[in-house]
């Protein structure tokens, strides 16, 4: 009786280390949805009919295509011949598995062969929760900015980051910084002066607002 105690024992050990390995696996840094939109091969809104798992840690979406934004001439070929994209079957290795069917999608991602892959690494947005701006970006805007670099930085950090730019990136500021100002309304493109952040009624009126909620906090300060 012992013996088999001991040898549960191992097992649930070995299995609740396996399982660490695996959920410490998984680590991405932020990115700003146009840098997303720059390094993907695909960016697609996609409607998800079903969710399929397979043994090899693999699953896929079946979608129904509703626009491309972005593809490379072989990623735009097979997802309107396959109509579906890959991810890994787990969260804790990176997949993308919170998209439910009849839901509504923006999703970008990597070719792997012939799989249009996405992972939790990647560009996905509720289509419902995009922004006016940020459906621009992914229409048009985004690519005009692809030439510059989005970062993003520690507001303590933003001087020195700034200062070692030299001129060929946008700072994408933490909290209190104006982050969801830039998330959502911001495109860096490259003017005269370098890469900036460009000027919009819903950035500019965002903006204002924040500058007013930090005033606003200071003066409430000791």
């Amino acid at each position: 009786m012992q013996r088999s105690t001991w040898w549960i024992f191992l097992l649930i050990l070995t299995l609740s280390l396996f399982h660490f390995e695996i959920s410490e696996a998984c680590s991405c840094s932020m990115q700003h949805p146009q840098t997303h939109f720059c390094e993907s091969d695909f960016v697609a809104v996609i409607r998800v009919r079903n969710f399929t798992e397979f043994d090899n840690f693999e699953a896929t979406y079946k979608v129904k295509i509703q626009k491309i934004f972005k593809a490379t001439q072989k990623a735009e070929s097979v997802l309107k011949q396959q109509l579906k994209v890959w991810t890994a079957s787990i969260d804790s290795l990176c997949g993308r598995v919170n998209m439910r069917p009849r839901e509504t999608w923006i999703v970008g991602g990597s070719m792997k062969g012939l799989k249009p892959t996405i992972s939790l690494c990647n560009l996905a947005m509720r289509w419902s929760e995009v922004t006016g701006r940020q459906r621009k970006g992914f229409r048009q805007l985004y690519r005009n900015g692809c030439g510059c670099k989005i970062s993003y930085t520690p507001w303590r950090n933003k001087g020195a980051v700034f200062n070692s730019a030299g001129g060929k990136r946008c700072l994408w500021e933490s909290a209190p910084g104006p982050f969801d100002c830039q998330e959502k309304y911001g495109v860096c493109t490259l003017g005269t002066a370098g890469c900036s952040w460009i000027p919009s009624v819903a950035y500019d009126k965002c903006i204002v607002k924040h500058k007013r909620y930090r005033d606003q906090q200071r003066a409430r300060e000791p």
